[in-house]
């Protein structure tokens, strides 16, 4: 293990870099760009997920600590990186809250465009490790009926209060969202999890959202299915990126640039929980102080599910999101454009720490509480 200062080369568009400069000295670089020959005189590599971490990319090379600023691992050779002897850390659960806000605020706009409440609605999720549980989580506190599949976790023996249900039982709820990691093989893969066969048991009456890896559904056969048999479609994630398909887009409720986690605590949170390890790895004593929320007020009542949509969108809205998507389309390279949204992401805040001054209805206060509001 070297000793301190350590030479760190970083992704560009991950937040607080700042954080790391006590224990070394920072390159920042723009992730799909890093290459072997930048990794020469690197003891460490920090990324966030579009860097492929691997053996072509580190063999040779001084770099002995991998951190990943994320919750997802398919884009690190891991078994490479424990052959090697050389550490890794990430940030599992960091957006976890910005992920089921977003999720939250999609299923109350199809609500709502239907004219319908929440009474008798039934949510799938698919997958339910730190992102799934928490949008469990605020389901619940609704009083929907949630299913929830997770093989592995089944097998393992997990207890959960209401059972685990099958895929099968899962794709038959009114709302079905997919939080699991992209495994291409294996007994747990979940590679095109959703392809032909499984979307076709679904209907447009369904909304399907999708915000882990765009692979997880086989994206042709979105393309291939009937527009009129397709679940609406709320995609975050596509499995090309950073190229999005024009004809796939034309097909979905919303489309965003795979930034269902990117609120300004979530990156940041991950930033620091891969310094707590670097730091730790490398015996240093002083860590900068967990992030914290961020105080503001809200003043209107919340008394019914447009009202509690109103709250969302106040601090976040993804038809903003969609619309610049949708714009990038139009573009001569569309994929820069792509990584470009995602490089210069407006400032978005979580939901905690939010005050209201208005009436809140009982019914609410489960969910808000959930969601670090206050009244």
């Amino acid at each position: 293990m070297p000793v301190a200062p350590l030479r760190i080369i970083a992704d560009e568009n991950m937040p607080g870099l700042g954080m790391f400069e006590g224990l070394g000295q920072v390159v920042r670089l723009p992730g799909r760009e890093i290459c072997r020959q930048q990794l020469l005189e690197a003891d460490v590599l920090l990324v966030r997920s579009v860097t492929k971490v691997n053996k072509a990319l580190l063999e040779a090379t001084p770099v002995r600590f991998v951190g990943s600023a994320t919750i997802g691992t398919d884009h690190i050779d891991l078994p490479w990186l424990e052959q090697s002897a050389i550490h890794f850390a990430h940030a599992p659960g960091c957006n976890a809250q910005a992920v089921a806000e977003y999720v939250l605020q999609a299923v109350l706009s199809w609500l709502l465009e239907r004219g319908n409440g929440l009474a008798g609605l039934t949510l799938g999720v698919v997958g339910y490790g730190n992102v799934g549980s928490r949008v469990a989580s605020f389901f619940r506190a609704l009083g929907v009926t949630v299913l929830c599949c997770d093989p592995p976790r089944q097998r393992c023996g997990d207890a959960l209060e209401g059972g685990w249900h099958s895929l099968e039982q899962v794709l038959a709820c009114d709302v079905v969202s997919l939080h699991v990691p992209l495994i291409r093989s294996g007994p747990d893969s979940t590679f095109h999890l959703l392809g032909m066969r499984q979307l076709s048991t679904m209907s447009a009456e369904q909304l399907l959202l999708n915000t882990c890896r765009g692979a997880v559904i086989d994206n042709q056969a979105l393309q291939t299915l009937p527009p009129e048999v397709l679940p609406q479609l709320v995609l975050d994630v596509w499995e090309a990126e950073p190229q999005v398909s024009a004809e796939l887009f034309s097909r979905v409720r919303c489309g965003t640039p795979h930034i269902a986690g990117y609120s300004i605590e979530g990156k940041w949170r991950g930033s620091w929980m891969v310094c707590q390890a670097l730091a730790q790895w490398c015996g240093h004593q002083s860590v900068p102080p967990e992030p914290q929320a961020q105080a503001t007020s809200y003043s209107a009542a919340i008394a019914t599910v447009s009202d509690l949509f109103d709250l969302l969108v106040s601090r976040y809205r993804m038809e903003d999101d969609h619309n610049a998507l949708q714009a990038s389309l139009s573009e001569v390279q569309p994929a820069l454009a792509f990584d470009r949204l995602r490089k210069n992401y407006p400032d978005r805040h979580e939901l905690d720490g939010t005050r209201v001054s208005g009436a809140i209805a009982p019914q609410w206060q489960p969910l808000l509480s959930l969601l670090g509001v206050s009244g």
